[in-house]
């Protein structure tokens, strides 16, 4: 499946999708830097573009023609971290379901905020979205459940053309792991990993970090460390294992053991901590801050999932170059993303049948065997539409009748594997309208969609 990514920042999503294997045909972002870090990594095939400029980017991707268009919105507007007004950057939100519109791609892949969810911006370009004949699975996933070692909470929307609402959300549910990866999962028992090099001059750092070039190897470099080794600054903080601090946002936490999650990265996760921090500490801390480490930008680098080869030197200065890092996708997440979308693209899974169908098979008086045998038709029914679904009832039927495998049935077989699909959509039908009169009366906050966290999980 060839890809084009907008917004593509430093590569996080396209290098993931090339890990589950798209093809990566074009990108698009508005900052210089990013894109001379995205085409150092990944390849020449991105281009700096406003991509507010939809009569320029749109016929352009209708020319490429991909099959799937991703990408990230920028998510200050919505950020709990910025002023939550909407201003611009939410209005690149309603650009991209504009672009996706005019190309048409059969799928899209959409990642932002999860505050985004409730936005004014998120809700015009659903529209638009819905409009052009798509079918939306709206995820909110930590993506400590899909191989990251953070609490990172993001709103995934996937997208296909002609499908019923919700048409992954089992394939993503079943594709997060059990428990939350961990620092110590990502780095290693002995993380940060440091060696010894003896230093040729008092002063000079002897420990260097697995994730920094060592200095020139001499025949004296080979030495155990000395009883009075004392360390170099730079050195305390590698030795510094079993705890890190990262900045808190506002009153959180600063210090987290190696054996749970990092917080979500952001562009000040690396500070160190501040003097008021320093006197009044968060009281759930496990150590003192001044005695947990402080990440460097190659450890943070690697918590936002990116490998340790990763050049981020186009990004030019350290500020830049972290706010690359945090605004970028984990490439582990869009992975694990991408890897659902082809086994259904290819026809090897099919949507879970949600909610409570059996139990309101019984209320209606069928028997538990009867229970049994819809349950069973409708999944295969699925199989032999090879996962599809629809939003209209009488397009899955017509879709159905025109599998030869289905054909070669038995009348009586092919009658069954209809009425249980029918029934199935009534008992969606029935649940939708239940939400809606639910919604209406209680008037909560729109629909936050599919919540994948390591709690639930």
């Amino acid at each position: 499946m060839r890809v084009v990514e907008l917004f593509c920042g430093a590569g996080g999503m396209s290098l993931g999708l090339r890990r589950a294997g798209f093809e990566l045909v074009q990108a698009y972002d508005a900052w210089d830097r990013a894109v001379d870090v995205y085409r150092t990594n990944l390849g020449p095939h991105a281009s700096q573009a406003d991509l507010k400029d939809i009569f320029t980017i749109g016929p352009r991707l209708a020319q490429i023609a991909p099959d799937l268009i991703c990408g990230g919105p920028p998510c200050q507007d919505f950020s709990a971290a910025g002023q939550r007004q909407e201003r611009e950057n939410a209005a690149l939100t309603r650009a991209f379901a504009m672009l996706v519109a005019v190309a048409r791609p059969r799928w899209f892949v959409m990642e932002n905020v999860t505050r985004a969810l409730s936005s004014t911006a998120w809700s015009e370009a659903r529209k638009m979205l819905v409009k052009a004949g798509y079918g939306l699975t709206e995820c909110k996933l930590d993506a400590s459940l899909y191989g990251v070692a953070q609490r990172r909470r993001r709103l995934i929307v996937i997208g296909k053309l002609g499908e019923a609402d919700g048409f992954l959300q089992s394939a993503i549910r079943k594709a997060a792991s059990e428990s939350a990866m961990t620092v110590r999962d990502l780095f290693g028992d002995n993380s940060p990993e440091a060696i010894y090099v003896h230093p040729r001059m008092p002063g000079k750092k002897g420990l260097w970090s697995a994730d920094e070039p060592a200095p020139t190897m001499r025949s004296s470099s080979r030495r155990p460390i000395p009883a009075d080794y004392e360390p170099h600054p730079d050195d305390a903080l590698l030795l510094e294992k079993g705890a890190f601090f990262t900045r808190p946002f506002h009153l959180g936490r600063g210090v987290r053991t190696l054996d749970e999650p990092a917080p979500a990265i952001i562009r000040t996760s690396r500070e160190r901590p501040r003097p008021h921090y320093l006197k009044q500490p968060h009281p759930d801390d496990p150590v003192h801050p001044s005695e947990a480490a402080v990440l460097t930008q190659a450890q943070v680098s690697r918590i936002q999932g990116f490998p340790p080869d990763w050049d981020w030197s186009p990004g030019r200065t350290k500020r830049d170059i972290d706010q690359l890092i945090a605004n970028a996708v984990p490439p582990p997440l869009a992975e694990a993303i991408g890897r659902v979308i082809l086994a259904r693209e290819a026809g090897e899974t099919i949507p879970a049948i949600e909610g409570r169908f059996g139990q309101w098979l019984r209320r209606r008086g069928l028997s538990p065997q009867s229970v049994r045998n819809a349950k069973t038709r409708v999944n295969r029914a699925r199989r032999l539409l090879a996962g599809r679904t629809f939003q209209d009832p009488a397009m899955e039927i017509a879709a159905l009748e025109r599998v030869g495998e289905f054909l070669s049935l038995p009348v009586k077989t092919q009658s069954d594997l209809r009425s249980a699909l029918r029934l199935y959509r009534e008992w969606l039908e029935e649940k939708a309208a239940r939400l809606v009169r639910k919604a209406s009366k209680a008037a909560p906050e729109p629909n936050e969609g599919t919540e994948v966290s390591a709690e639930a999980a």
